[in-house]
């Protein structure tokens, strides 16, 4: 049994975060989705930022994994390709994906077999906001919002050649990673110039693929394959008043879908970014910032052993953000903005189980700050109308929604390096595409969906409270947060007729009870609905730097519970964690340490499995060959899941079929130059 070995591990774990507190998250840095660009340790808004040393050291295949050991950050672990964020045990549409501060306009939160279209290996720093800190990119993103910074478009001047290149290779999928990045101006002019390139076999796993079946796959897990290519441009010029700029990318991937043995999705998304800034526009106002974005994906679900495309999905999608910072009036200084986003979807095969439709977001917002002494007040508001249209042919309804997002903050030092802080947001997200018009089977998790296209608004409140202490060589913050919903949106399973059984829809598409077995063609029925609940849940962060020590210390934790009105517990939410890690730098050398320790998941959703505890260790050895002014070159063998614990993750549609990764090696190279 796992779980007396991971409840001891958790006491363990406990017992040295309270003997030491550690040191590299709560550094002085702005946010770059918040438009005052507050540093992030004293804003009022719950915010953090993986950056340089320690996004290298968690950079994985997806965006979920490579964030999942930030505080109240989840993966949805579907494979190794198509991890997304869930952020306080939200996924899918309440949790926003920007790039650049602008939507990632790809169809992750449409399913979790989906890939995120924004690779780990294209960004510079990842930011995570979370509760009301969302207020400015839609009032849907009620978890969080996850921002990848690429700085494909250079706002500052460049003078000479700098760079940056990465090459690894990894034991458990025989995988390897290649990458560079280019950039330099002179005279104002600048441009960058990337592209990277991934591959992997089918990953090794611990013991058997699925859970109690010694008959399923030992050893690798079957279709976890994951290929991925990318190129990018960008340039700029930067005046004495502003900067204009534009890019271009290009993404390309192929992953295999664990859960469906001989299917794979290929992924491909061209993307068009411009900004402009200028200082001083007009009278009263410092600066106009404009950001505008254009899209264009679309990805085949593949049956690899015909080649026959079984479902095709096609997405094309612009996204802009116009924005005017205005001088200190009665000594507020703000932010006025319009958002408008819309998209094109078109689905067509046997899984299209949404109708194509036309969506349309517009957005009007405000934001701003006030100065009282040292106590920091921060408010916003967002007005938006949100529209969908979906074909005709499909017989479903078009809808249209208005929606109000509104929040409060207060920021107050107590003493010397600490500070308390209070924040309220009331927001409202209009029902999804999924939600109101899905109607038809989805092998990859083994459900058939139904929309409800009467749906209403989602309404809740969301109440944040934090403790700070941003000065000196002992750093930490604990907060806490309770988010109401009148009405929440959710997927349960179906009992018709009221006899305790879940219903079932089978092959020749009629509904039964009893299990659900996909391998006959069989699903589990899921309809829509909604009701009221509630989630709350703890996030804390310790970090200890002595100065001049080669030593660093990081601890975390959290917790997220939830429960849904006349239905139970909120189905995949994260279990409590505890982590610790120590850094060390000591000339040349460099390294790290980490244990991370997660319950066994027994707060389950009606008709879920438990899911056990486990415990992952992480470690890595770097040696630096030369130093430079970016950084000069290091040589790095990194470990992880040291232990070749069998990981399934809680949050995971397919945990009982998919393991994470068993122990994995991987040796690189490291340049900033």
């Amino acid at each position: 049994m796992k779980t007396p070995r991971t409840r001891a591990s958790l006491g363990l774990v406990a017992a040295f975060i309270g003997s030491a507190a550690p040191a590299q998250t709560l550094q002085e840095v702005t946010v770059t989705a918040n438009p005052l660009n507050p540093d992030e340790p004293r804003s009022v808004q719950p915010a953090s930022v993986m950056r340089a040393t320690e996004l290298d050291r968690r950079r994985e295949t997806s965006l979920g994994a490579t964030l999942s050991q930030q505080p109240g950050v989840h993966d949805s672990g579907f494979g190794t390709a198509a991890g997304r964020p869930i952020v306080r045990g939200f996924d899918g549409p309440r949790v926003g994906v920007a790039q650049g501060g602008l939507d990632a306009l790809d169809v992750s939160s449409l399913s979790p077999d989906h890939a995120v279209a924004v690779d780990p290996l294209s960004a510079r720093s990842i930011e995570v906001l979370r509760g009301p800190a969302t207020l400015l990119y839609g009032g849907g993103a009620i978890g969080g919002l996850v921002n990848v910074v690429t700085d494909r478009i250079p706002t500052t001047r460049l003078t000479g050649l700098r760079g940056e290149a990465l090459l690894s290779g990894d034991s458990a999928s025989g995988g390897y990673s290649t990458a560079l990045g280019l950039r330099g101006g002179a005279r104002g002019w600048n441009w960058t110039a990337s592209g990277f390139a991934r591959g992997a076999n089918d990953y090794r796993i611990p013991g058997h693929a699925v859970v109690g079946d010694p008959n399923s796959a030992s050893g690798r897990l079957p279709n976890s394959h994951a290929d991925a290519t990318s190129g990018a441009a960008g340039m700029s010029y930067v005046g004495s008043r502003g900067v204009a700029g534009v890019a271009v990318s290009d993404l390309s991937s192929r992953y295999g879908v664990p859960s469906e043995p001989d299917v794979y999705i290929r992924q491909s998304q061209q993307r068009t970014e411009a900004l402009g800034e200028l200082d001083s526009p007009l009278p009263g106002f410092t600066q106009l910032r404009a950001r505008w974005a254009d899209n264009r994906y679309w990805h085949n679900e593949v049956e690899g052993s015909s080649g026959v495309v079984g479902t095709a999905i096609r997405n094309k999608g612009t996204d802009g953000r116009l924005e005017l910072l205005h001088a200190p009036v009665l000594g507020i200084r703000g932010v006025l903005g319009v958002q408008s986003r819309s998209r094109a979807l078109t689905a067509s095969g046997e899984e299209a189980y949404v109708p194509s439709t036309n969506e349309k977001d517009n957005a009007f917002f405000y934001v701003g700050e006030r100065m009282f002494g040292a106590d920091r007040v921060e408010f916003g508001w967002r007005t938006g109308r949100n529209a969908l249209d979906p074909d005709s042919a499909s017989g479903q309804p078009s809808r249209q929604f208005s929606t109000n997002t509104f929040s409060l903050g207060v920021s107050t030092p107590l003493a010397a390096g600490y500070t308390v802080l209070a924040a309220v947001s009331s927001s409202q997200r209009a029902p999804v595409l999924e939600e109101l018009y899905s109607d038809g089977p989805h092998a990859a998790t083994a459900t058939w969906e139904i929309g409800n296209n009467g749906l209403g608004r989602e309404r809740s409140t969301n109440l944040e409270l934090a403790l700070r202490k941003v000065e000196g060589g002992v750093r930490w913050k604990l907060g806490g947060y309770y988010n109401r919903f009148s009405n929440y949106i959710y997927g349960a399973q179906t009992d018709d007729n009221g006899d305790g059984v879940a219903d079932r829809v089978d092959a020749d598409n009629r509904i039964e009870n009893g299990p659900a077995d996909p391998e006959a063609g069989e699903f589990a029925r899921i309809a829509y609905g909604q009701s009221a609940a509630h989630f709350y849940g703890l996030e804390a962060e310790w970090l200890w730097q002595p100065a001049g020590s080669p030593l660093a210390m990081r601890a975390f934790g959290d917790l997220a519970r939830g429960s849904i009105d006349g239905y139970g517990n909120a189905p995949r939410m994260s279990p409590a964690r505890l982590g610790v890690a120590v850094d060390y730098r000591g000339g040349p050398w460099s390294g790290f340490v980490s244990l991370l320790a997660v319950q066994r998941a027994t707060r389950l959703a009606p008709l879920a499995t438990p899911t056990d505890g486990y415990l992952r260790l992480d470690a890595e050895i770097a040696y630096a060959l030369a130093d430079g002014p970016q950084g000069g070159t290091v040589l790095y063998l990194q470990g992880r899941n040291l232990l070749n614990d069998e990981i399934r993750l809680n949050t995971s549609y397919i945990k009982d079929v998919a393991p994470a990764p068993g122990r994995s090696l991987i040796a690189g190279m490291r340049a900033r130059f």
